[in-house]
C-alpha cells in the first residue's frame, strides 16, 4: 500500500478510534459489501487496485462513515477530554410502556379511550391505541377503530413502535405529541467525562468528572474510553443528592471525534503526554493509592440515595490481577446478560493480609466493547493474564457474607490494562472453567 495511502487511512482510524488493523478491516467489510464486484476483482487486495480507485474508494468511505455518525447537527458546546467510566444503560420509556400494556389488560377500551398519564405531574396524555396486522400491513386503530397508521410488513417483523399486551393477541401503540407512533423504548446511556472547553483544557486543566447523558439516537452510540474526544454536548444544571445544584452534559445526537486536529501541532508532545490513560486516570479521576483505605473511603463517601440505597463513590485505583473468571454467571439486570469477576491485590494489601484481594465485577459489555480483558499492544488488542496491572475506575459496595463478616467488592465502569505492565495471555477456550477437563481429579 503507497505511503500517502497508508497514511490516510491512519487519519482515518484515528478520527474513529480505531487501530490501524481495525482500520483495514472495517474498510475491507464495507468495500465487500458496497462494491462486490470490485472487491472481486482483485479478491480484496486494494493493492493491486489502480491508485486513483484507492484514493476514492478511501474518500468515499470516509464521507460515509462521517454522515453515518454525524446524524443531524449536535447542539451545544464543544468539550475536549477523555470518557473514563461506562455507567450502563436504561430505557426511559420502561415505566410508560409497563403502565400502556397494564392498563390495555385491565381495560383496553377505556386506555384508548383516556390515553395513560406516565409523568410526575399527571396532566400531560399519552394517547394509546390498538395495533394488529392484516392484509400484509400493521395498523394502528383508535378508540373509534380508525386506522390512523398503516406500514408495510410482514407479520413476525413487529415494528419498533409496537407493544405487546401479555395474553392478548393484539399489540398497542403510543403517540406522541404530534399524533406520531412513538418507539415503544428509548434508550439513555450515562458516561463520565473528564476534560474541558478546548481552548480552556491546556490552560485551565480538565474540569471535574462530569456526568454525560446520551439520549435518543446518541443512545444507541458506543462511545470509546480512555483516549482523547471531542463531541458537543449541552450543559445542564440539576439537583444533587445533597441539594446541591450540580452540572452534567447531555445530547441527542453525538458525532465523537478520536483525532487531534484541534491541538496546535507545537503543543501535540504535550497533549498525547497528557492524554496517556496511566496518567489521565490516576491525576484527574478521584484516586486511590493505596488499596488498604479502600473500606475507610467507602465509608467515608458513600451516600444514600432517595430510595433509601446506600450507593458508594465512583473512583480509580491500580491493582495487579491475581485471578480471571472467564465464564461468570447469567444475570438478567447486567448488560451483556454476564457477569465476570477479576480478583485483584497489591503489596500494601498483602503486607497486612497475605490472602487479602478485591473482587471486580465485570459486566459482558465491558468486554465486548471496551476490552476489559485486553490490552492494547503494537496497535492489537490482545488478551493479558494474571500478574497485569490494571487501572479500574468503579464504585463500591458492601455485601455480607454467610458468616456475618462485610466484605467489600467494586462494579467496574472501565478496566485499562497498563501495556508496559502487561502480561499476554492466551484467548480463553469455552471449557477454560470447565472442571470436567480435571478427568475425575477428586480434592478429598
Amino acid at each position: 500500500m503507497k505511503k500517502a495511502i497508508t497514511n490516510e487511512l491512519k487519519r482515518i482510524a484515528e478520527k474513529n478510534g480505531w487501530t490501524l488493523k481495525e482500520a483495514k478491516a472495517e474498510l475491507d467489510d464495507w468495500w465487500k459489501t458496497s462494491f462486490k464486484d470490485a472487491w472481486g476483482e482483485v479478491e480484496g487486495k486494494l493493492d493491486d487496485a489502480d491508485l486513483d480507485y484507492q484514493e476514492w474508494l478511501l474518500d468515499a468511505w470516509d464521507t460515509r462513515i462521517s454522515r453515518a455518525s454525524f446524524r443531524g447537527s449536535a447542539k451545544g458546546t464543544e468539550f475536549v477530554g477523555m470518557i473514563i467510566a461506562d455507567k450502563g444503560r436504561k430505557d426511559v420509556r420502561e415505566e410508560m410502556r409497563q403502565l400502556a400494556a397494564t392498563s390495555a389488560m385491565q381495560n383496553l377500551q377505556g386506555v384508548l379511550s383516556a390515553g395513560i398519564r406516565p409523568y410526575k405531574n399527571k396532566e400531560q396524555v399519552v394517547p394509546v391505541c390498538r395495533a394488529y396486522h392484516k392484509d400484509g400491513k400493521w395498523r394502528v386503530a383508535n378508540a373509534q377503530d380508525q386506522v390512523i397508521h398503516q406500514e408495510e410488513g410482514a407479520e413476525s417483523d413487529i415494528p419498533n413502535w409496537a407493544i405487546e399486551v401479555p395474553g392478548q393477541r393484539f399489540y398497542i401503540a403510543m403517540l406522541d405529541k404530534w399524533g406520531k407512533t412513538m418507539d415503544a423504548f428509548s434508550w439513555e446511556r450515562s458516561w463520565t467525562f473528564v476534560g474541558n472547553e478546548p481552548d480552556k483544557l491546556l490552560a485551565e486543566g480538565p474540569l471535574e468528572p462530569l456526568l454525560f447523558k446520551c439520549q435518543w439516537d446518541a443512545g444507541q452510540s458506543i462511545l470509546r474510553m480512555n483516549v482523547p474526544i471531542r463531541f458537543n454536548a449541552e450543559i445542564i444544571e440539576f439537583q444533587g443528592s445533597d441539594g446541591e445544584m450540580v452540572k452534567m452534559l447531555k445530547t441527542n445526537n453525538i458525532a465523537p471525534d478520536y483525532s487531534l486536529d484541534w491541538v496546535d501541532n507545537k503543543y501535540r508532545e504535550k497533549v498525547e503526554q497528557l492524554f496517556s490513560p496511566q496518567l489521565f486516570l490516576t491525576r484527574f479521576v478521584p484516586y486511590l493509592p493505596d488499596l488498604t483505605d479502600m473500606y475507610d473511603y467507602h465509608e467515608e463517601n458513600a451516600w444514600e440515595s432517595s430510595w433509601g440505597k446506600l450507593v458508594g463513590p465512583t473512583f480509580a485505583f491500580k491493582a495487579t490481577v491475581e485471578y480471571i473468571d472467564y465464564v461468570g454467571r447469567e444475570l438478567d439486570w447486567i448488560e451483556g446478560g454476564i457477569q465476570y469477576s477479576m480478583r485483584v491485590s497489591s503489596q500494601s494489601l498483602r503486607r497486612e493480609d497475605a490472602n487479602a484481594a478485591i473482587y471486580i465485577n465485570i459486566s459482558k459489555h465491558l468486554d465486548d466493547f471496551h476490552n476489559a480483558f485486553n490490552v492494547r499492544r503494537d496497535g492489537d488488542w490482545l488478551p493479558y493474564t494474571t500478574g497485569t496491572q490494571v487501572i479500574v475506575v468503579g464504585k463500591s459496595r458492601t455485601y455480607e457474607k454467610d458468616n456475618g463478616d462485610i466484605n467489600l467488592s467494586v462494579d467496574a465502569y472501565n478496566v485499562y490494562a497498563i501495556p508496559s505492565r502487561a502480561f499476554l495471555g492466551e484467548t480463553p477456550s469455552d471449557d477454560s472453567n470447565d472442571l470436567d477437563s480435571l478427568g475425575g481429579f477428586r480434592s478429598d
